[in-house]
């Protein structure tokens, strides 16, 4: 096996690549031949970072690639299927290059499992992040417009920065002609591989372009590839975007595509006949976080919760808890805003009497948390090593009377409580309504001993 940086000459090797990959198997068909082609022919593509794409070789074949999208601090991870062992290694070498000053995130196809488990044992996290891959099975389609809107095709060489100023309004930023020209950038990279025939537009009775859509096609696959697609604001909800995906689709028919696919599941998508048919969720690991302006350095995840996960962080030689709230769906639970409910909740704690960490910081746009780090064993650590944990009964106790003189109940499941100088502290912030229920007493007892409960929960993690 070899390895080596992605160099100028590497293009057509890792095109076919994405094509090989991508041909009988819908796994990584997120990232292929044409993302790869839009994103080293965008304007903005920096491309002094085109050397840390990784590349893996088998006897001078390509076998597994690292390859990030535009930007460092987000990548994806390809091999062939006999090659799957070097995951390990690419997500090393992933890790070291392809991070940005926050961290990695790595999109993964729900589907693999094996990858999952790879990924949250090396302390990455599940985000609110995710791609649908969605497609449309090609037939014709007859197109309906105004009669004062007409679409043809252009060639975005001759008409670059008319063909740009559109794409700046379809996507929202606004139809100031001089603004746009303060951003605009006039490279032009030539996309290898690209039918300049499918490249279409909308114009409207004063030639204005009100509307482009773009598609790739490999005649070797039977998919063609949709990127990007845009109206501008004053001319949607008229048909036009749907009337540029039916001229887009009669066109790749004629090509010979069977199947028309976009990376979105958004309604404009789903409403023409679109089907999801990949996901791909993005599991991240933090190098540091921003906390109201200040960066805190991630040591390792402590733990996650129902809300959120919580990370020990330093800043100024000083260790601390960042919780991050995440917004995954939890099967028994109801949220409402998670980080308002988590400053009442520590408030109403505080107000109890209950020991607990103290606030340091919170960010409510980012959904952040800073807390007082208790440095010791949880109470479910000592259970889960025979030691016994008797001794801390008196002090858990006290803290469910607190909170039962206060209406709270708390989470006193073992995983929240940590001694520390043979005190016991309650971690979490969450309290709720006191119900009898959910008592010290009544249920929270069970898991403080090697009972049947503990144990399954044990066997189950």
């Amino acid at each position: 096996m070899s390895f080596r940086h992605y160099i100028e000459s590497d293009y057509d090797i890792v095109h076919d690549f994405l094509l090989k990959i991508n041909r009988d198997d819908d796994t990584y068909l997120n990232w292929n031949w044409a993302r790869l082609e839009w994103m080293i022919a965008h304007p903005y593509f920096d491309y002094s970072l085109i050397n840390k794409i990784g590349l893996w070789f088998i006897d001078d074949n390509l076998v597994g690639i690292a390859i990030f999208d535009m930007y460092l601090g987000e990548c994806n991870i390809i091999t062939l299927k006999e090659y799957h062992h070097l995951y390990n290694e690419i997500l090393e070498y992933a890790y070291k290059y392809l991070s940005d000053e926050d961290g990695l995130g790595i999109y993964v196809n729900d589907r693999c499992i094996d990858d999952i488990n790879i990924l949250t044992d090396k302390g990455y996290i599940k985000r609110d992040m995710s791609e649908t891959l969605s497609s449309l099975d090609i037939i014709h389609h007859d197109i309906s417009l105004r009669d004062d809107i007409y679409i043809k095709e252009i060639n975005p060489y001759d008409e670059y920065q008319r063909l740009s100023y559109l794409i700046y309004q379809g996507f929202d930023h606004g139809d100031n002609y001089d603004e746009f020209l303060s951003s605009y950038s006039d490279t032009y990279r030539i996309r290898k591989y690209h039918d300049n025939s499918i490249n279409l537009v909308a114009v409207d009775s004063n030639n204005q372009y009100i509307g482009y859509i773009c598609g790739w096609y490999d005649k070797s696959t039977n998919y063609a590839y949709l990127e990007p697609l845009c109206v501008i604001p004053a001319y949607r909800h008229m048909g036009i975007a749907r009337a540029l995906i039916y001229e887009l689709s009669n066109r790749m028919l004629e090509l010979g595509a069977s199947r028309l696919i976009v990376l979105s599941d958004s309604e404009i998508y789903m409403k023409i006949g679109f089907k999801p048919i990949e996901h791909y969720s993005l599991y991240y690991k933090y190098n540091s976080m921003m906390v109201n302006d200040k960066r805190y350095i991630i040591h390792r995840l402590l733990g996650k919760g129902k809300g959120g996960y919580s990370y020990l962080a330093s800043i100024d030689d000083r260790y601390v808890v960042i919780k991050q709230i995440h917004h995954e769906p939890c099967s028994y639970y109801t949220f409402g805003n998670k980080i308002e409910a988590e400053c009442n909740d520590y408030h109403r704690l505080t107000e109890a009497g209950i020991r607990i960490p103290k606030m340091l910081d919170v960010d409510k746009s980012n959904e952040r948390i800073v807390k007082e780090y208790i440095d010791g064993p949880t109470i479910y650590d000592l259970i889960k090593d025979d030691i016994d944990v008797s001794k801390y009964i008196e002090q858990v106790k006290e803290m469910a009377s607190l909170a039962k003189e206060h209406g709270l109940n708390i989470d006193y499941f073992p995983t929240n409580f940590v001694v520390m100088n043979e005190t016991l502290y309650y971690i979490d912030y969450e309290c709720n309504q006191y119900m009898d229920e959910w008592s010290y007493d009544n249920w929270g007892y069970k898991y403080w001993y090697k009972s049947r409960e503990f144990i399954d929960y044990i066997n189950h993690k």
